[in-house]
């Protein structure tokens, strides 16, 4: 991949990168392509802090196993 052109090119790196979709490569690559970005650089420490605020703040909810078999069951009777 080129250096991002474009906002839209940038943010959808960004979000491959943080997922960890990107392979080593394009990962090394992405990093290479904005480090003299300071905008860039920001976005991805701004996108990150905001993940982190979120794993740290957002929690789930359990779900009882009663509850998953009675959805299974009603999906799929047969079973």
């Amino acid at each position: 991949m080129k250096p991002t052109g474009n906002q839209e090119e940038f943010q959808r790196r960004l979000a491959m990168y943080l997922d960890g979709a990107l392979s080593n490569e394009e990962a090394s690559e992405f990093m290479t392509d904005i480090k003299n970005s300071p905008e860039q650089l920001a976005k991805l420490q701004n996108e990150k802090s905001f993940r982190e605020f979120l794993r740290k703040k957002v929690s789930r909810h359990s779900v009882s196993p009663t509850l998953i078999n009675s959805i299974k069951s009603k999906i799929n009777p047969s079973h």
